[in-house]
């Protein structure tokens, strides 16, 4: 019988929450003291003489498990008890804790030498993990017999799991900033998906022209989506100067971006000028600018694909037909994904049972599991084999397996600093006489300001 450890973090974790991954912080300690907490915390545990006899015998083992999806606890349930009764010599002990908590709670766990076997993670944070130790590295166990595990995933899924050539992290499902779009409305006045950015422009100009929001970009709190777009403007230029690519952007350590934010700073504003976005947009909410969409006032709204469900329901109680597209191109660069993340799986450095946290990974990322947790849950899958009964899941699908997704590895890696970049691209909008040169300069400080600090 399966043990449930019902764990909503704050109380049992208050004590140890002054270690922290992000250097960029408040924390008391210094980075250097920090990383060396947490290093030797996430060093492998020793195993007793008991445990490895077990180990080896097949006797019962229990492995800790970790989730942040309350609201799936009945799919969980049935797959850990699926993976028991043909793993009669695995005990699984789940803790369930909820997105929000996630990160501090593994920094905590991390910390404390005291985390679960097999965790829920962000692919995309992997590199702190890495840095620290504390990420079990898969890579044998992925290329083994002829890669077969490996060759399961999404490529780009599987990209954000790799860090240093390391494959540290098992993708489970994707998550994605999509641009949602009101095709009722596009189809009744003639007009047609944008393939790539210049003909979305045409497009924006005959939305606004019609007294149509073209886009809706929600940046209240803490400039939201409007960060997002900012990001996803000075993707292409990075790609074109070639940083995008470079190992040195990549592993987290390039702070030369203020040309190519400068050149997205200038097109945001261009864009706001136009009416291309609501001129109050920063006071917008996210509720408010659904209210916005929904109710015919914008054609194309920011969302995220893990809200398909809502979307779903929103736009049939409105009248409404949904299109979905990634956010179209500029000529001679690939379709980037923004905001692109994976919800995956880590195995602890420091577990007793590596093999049997193998298997139950293995598990979770079988096509008959993935298959059914997928249907059940709208979501898009990290294995490629699925295929969903839901066409826009089938888009979304579609979307990821065409798209070239890059890491920004410190916009992810350290919290504060997405945090600090959207609050610094939220004043840029709101002072009107801020340039793009000023944003350019400012993101570029802040980058190497968070590279100093994790360098000490």
């Amino acid at each position: 019988m399966k043990k449930m450890v019902r764990s909503m973090v704050a109380a049992s974790l208050a004590g140890v929450m002054a270690v922290s991954l992000a250097g960029c912080g408040g924390n008391k300690q210094t980075p250097a003291e920090t990383t060396a907490a947490v290093t030797d915390a996430a060093k492998p545990a020793e195993t007793t003489a008991k445990e490895m006899e077990a180990a080896t015998a097949g006797e019962k083992v229990t492995l800790r498990f970790m989730h942040d999806w309350p609201e799936y606890e009945t799919q969980f349930n049935q797959i850990v008890e699926d993976f028991e009764k043909s793993n009669p010599d695995i005990e699984i002990e789940t803790t369930v804790i909820t997105w929000d908590v996630l990160t501090k709670t593994l920094q905590t766990a991390f910390a404390s030498g005291d985390a679960p076997d097999v965790t829920c993670c962000w692919l995309d944070r992997l590199g702190g993990f890495n840095a620290l130790g504390a990420a079990y590295d898969l890579t044998e166990a992925m290329e083994a017999d002829g890669a077969a595990w490996k060759n399961e995933f999404i490529p780009a899924s599987l990209d954000l799991g790799t860090v240093g050539g390391k494959i540290l992290g098992v993708p489970f499902r994707s998550t994605c900033t999509i641009l949602v779009y009101n095709k009722t409305m596009l189809e009744e006045n003639g007009w047609q998906e944008p393939k790539n950015q210049t003909e979305l422009i045409e497009l924006m100009d005959q939305v606004a022209a019609k007294g149509i929001i073209p886009l809706i970009a929600p940046g209240n709190p803490e400039g939201f989506q409007l960060a997002s777009l900012t990001k996803t403007l000075a993707e292409p230029e990075l790609y074109k100067s070639g940083k995008l690519i470079s190992e040195e952007y990549l592993s987290g350590h390039l702070s030369d971006v203020s040309a190519e934010y400068e050149a997205a700073g200038n097109k945001v504003k261009e864009w706001i000028a136009k009416g291309y976005i609501d001129k109050n947009t920063l006071a917008l909410t996210k509720e408010e600018a659904a209210t916005q969409f929904y109710t015919g006032k914008g054609l194309i709204y920011f969302a995220n694909n893990n809200e398909l469900t809502a979307l779903e329901e929103n736009a049939a109680e409105a009248g409404i037909e949904l299109g979905f597209m990634a956010f179209p191109p500029e000529e001679g660069v690939p379709t980037l994904l923004f905001n692109y993340g994976v919800d995956g799986w880590m195995v602890y450095s420091g577990t007793k049972y590596p093999e049997q946290s193998i298997r139950f990974l293995k598990y979770l990322s079988q096509l008959d599991v993935q298959q059914k947790f997928g249907q059940e849950t709208l979501s898009v899958m990290g294995n490629k084999g699925c295929v969903y009964e839901n066409e826009n899941q089938n888009k979304f699908v579609e979307i990821f397996s065409n798209a070239k997704s890059y890491r920004i590895k410190f916009d992810y890696s350290q919290g504060s600093l997405i945090t600090d970049e959207a609050l610094a691209i939220a004043d840029f909008i709101a002072d009107e006489n801020a340039t793009g040169a000023d944003l350019g300069k400012t993101i570029a400080e802040l980058k190497q300001k968070c590279i100093e600090e994790n360098a000490k």
